[in-house]
């Protein structure tokens, strides 16, 4: 029981120290290629979740502060051949 307890905390990102959670504006590539974010974002070590909005050109991710920063998603996207510009949450579509 105290096992399936501590994953219901994990999965409630607002009760887990040290996870943020960040919006990016995507520019810079079509929203075919996004596929290569999404590879990036997989890859990051640190990376909890993400969610990729192609419509929008938008990037959430929910991250362990301790373990990536802001800058390194900026770089995995700049990788990818895009720009991450942060945005704030009520700039969010």
């Amino acid at each position: 029981m105290d096992k399936n307890k501590g994953e219901s905390m994990y999965n409630d990102k607002r009760s887990v120290d040290g996870l943020e959670t960040a919006s990016f504006k995507i520019t810079g590539l079509c929203s075919c290629e996004f596929k290569i974010i999404e590879k990036k974002m997989k890859n990051l070590e640190g990376v909890d979740k993400y969610y990729l909005n192609p419509v929008t050109n938008q990037l959430k991710v929910t991250f362990n502060n301790s373990m990536v920063t802001i800058e390194d998603i900026q770089k995995a996207v700049s990788k990818a051949g895009g720009k991450a510009t942060p945005i704030k949450s009520d700039q969010i579509l």
